[in-house]
């Protein structure tokens, strides 16, 4: 039915098409004899003459518009052809995949509507990384690797789409059952996240995906469109490479979203954002080193906001770059109450740290509150380094004449390579929990990734640290790989500063009266040792 009426249109286009040619045709040839000063007005064949111009002039016209539509329908054929296909994977364009999906519905209402299809929404969302650092001919050839790698598991019983950058979608017929369901998805993450090669490197690669049930008559293609990302971006929010179904709730969860970013106007001006320090602790002797500065939310209605909900809507309003300022002049001013030799890692957002003020604000502020440099460290994550890189070691080179030091957070999760890393002259590198929480789960690569990680940054005079650890077989695996800095809920919680001020004070007012027992101790047998001499 949509190609017949297609078709339809088309004809009365061209009709319509041949029709205004030769009138156009028509009245260009009169004008012309006008300026040429033929004067039809005083001849009695003006008429004749008209006519035939006229005529021929329509001939002409509509020989021209018949020559130009000639094999118009293999024309129209091919042009609908190129829109209804991608042109980097040759799968389905959205366009091919939303008119093939109508169709497919239509179908299976015409025979039985026992059938359930699903409809799935894959994201490679380091896509960009890619194109970054190796270029745009790399990122399609990865494209057309995932699109190839989708027919050969998909192959005829589905309909497969790239709809847009990273974003492809499937569409799998599928059964009551529940658990086929989970297979098929879980068997197309699974190819999709094998490493790629580029170049002599192999890279991980992580994917996500959202599963929308298609009702038939229910909703239009782009509200199961929308209703599969929104599954997608809910798994994303958890943990890459997961992937979850849509449900009602996740569409409060976009409204819920937007409640965020109005709410977050306000926090800081009810000073309800404030910061957590969670430890970072010596593994051998279990003394604390150093903190994280850990952002929190206490809402005036409803109460602790976690910043995995909150950051992400930040970074996407605009947000990000006043509350990272809030952040550094909060660690800077909380580091003249803690002791000397502690220093305090800051997190800084892409936004901020792309920013052409970030290093002359950061310098004014050390300044300002009378900050030691080197007791401040700035944490970025590996994809950060990875875009310009140029632009990137120039920032970082500042930031060392400065005197402030720098980890790289989430290491293992990014694309950057050790030459890279080499030339950026780092202080910190921070093993990602991803690859913490799997040596809890006893696999062996995992010990194998973590020691070269450690051996690497050892070469380049780097330090490291774990983050994540939460069981003793994980610090005695890390400790064994040769990381003896570890930071997690097994060495203790991120706590407000006063926390760590009150702990403070109790341990040295318990180191003073245990040098007052021992002076009292050794006053009390003074005499019996001057008895003995």
């Amino acid at each position: 039915m949509h190609t017949d009426t297609t078709q339809t249109r088309t004809r009365l286009f061209r009709a319509v098409t041949i029709f205004a040619s030769g009138m156009g045709a028509a009245i260009l040839a009169l004008w012309a004899m006008d300026i040429a000063g033929l004067d039809l007005a005083g001849r009695s064949d003006a008429s004749v003459i008209g006519a035939i111009v006229l005529g021929l002039a329509t001939l002409a016209g509509a020989g021209s518009a018949h020559a130009y539509f000639v094999g118009s329908d293999d024309t129209s054929d091919a042009y609908e052809m190129l829109l209804n296909t991608d042109p980097v994977t040759g799968l389905l364009s959205r366009k091919g995949f939303a008119d093939a999906l109508v169709r497919q519905m239509e179908a299976e209402d015409n025979a039985s509507g026992l059938k359930r299809s699903f409809l799935i929404s894959l994201d490679f969302d380091s896509l960009r990384d890619f194109n970054d650092v190796y270029g745009m001919e790399t990122g399609d050839a990865l494209l057309k690797v995932f699109g190839e790698r989708l027919r050969r598991i998909v192959d005829d019983a589905g309909l497969i789409a790239r709809t847009s950058g990273g974003e492809f979608v499937v569409v799998l017929a599928g059964t009551h059952d529940e658990r086929e369901l989970r297979a098929a998805v879980d068997a197309l993450l699974g190819v999709m996240s094998l490493p790629v090669r580029v170049g002599q490197a192999s890279h991980s690669v992580f994917w996500n995906a959202g599963v929308a049930e298609i009702h038939h008559r229910k909703s239009s293609v782009e509200r199961m469109l929308r209703n599969a990302n929104l599954a997608r971006a809910n798994a994303r929010t958890a943990s890459r490479g997961t992937w979850s179904i849509y449900h009602p709730e996740m569409s409060q969860v976009a409204a819920y979203r937007s409640w965020i970013e109005a709410e977050l106007h306000g926090a800081m001006q009810r000073e309800e954002l404030h910061l957590n320090y969670q430890p970072k602790v010596s593994a051998s002797t279990g003394e604390t080193l150093a903190y994280e500065a850990l952002l929190r939310w206490n809402h005036h209605r409803k109460g602790i906001i976690p910043p995995s909900e909150f950051i992400p809507v930040a970074e996407h309003c605009g947000l990000i770059q006043q509350i990272g300022d809030f952040v550094l002049r909060q660690v800077c001013e909380d580091l003249t109450v803690l002791p000397p030799h502690i220093t305090v890692s800051a997190n800084v957002s892409p936004a901020q740290f792309r920013r052409d003020d970030f290093v002359p604000n950061l310098a004014r502020l050390l300044t300002e509150t009378e900050t030691d440099p080197a007791r401040l460290e700035i944490e970025i994550t590996e994809s950060l380094l990875i875009r310009n890189h140029v632009a990137m070691r120039r920032v970082l080179d500042s930031l060392r004449e400065l005197g402030v030091t720098l980890a790289i957070d989430d290491f293992g999760t990014g694309y950057s390579n050790l030459s890279n890393l080499s030339e950026l002259r780092f202080h910190t590198l921070k093993i990602d929990k991803s690859f913490v929480d799997r040596l809890g789960d006893h696999d062996p690569s995992a010990g194998a990734m973590v020691s070269s990680i450690v051996g690497m940054a050892r070469s380049l005079g780097a330090e490291v640290v774990a983050e994540g650890v939460e069981t003793d077989a994980q610090a005695t695996m890390l400790k064994a790989a040769g990381c003896m800095i570890m930071q997690g809920y097994l060495y203790g919680r991120p706590v407000p500063l006063s926390t760590i001020l009150r702990e403070q004070q109790a341990d040295e007012e318990a180191d003073e009266r245990e040098a007052l027992l021992d002076q009292a101790d050794n006053v009390y047998r003074l005499p019996s040792l001057a008895a003995a001499g």
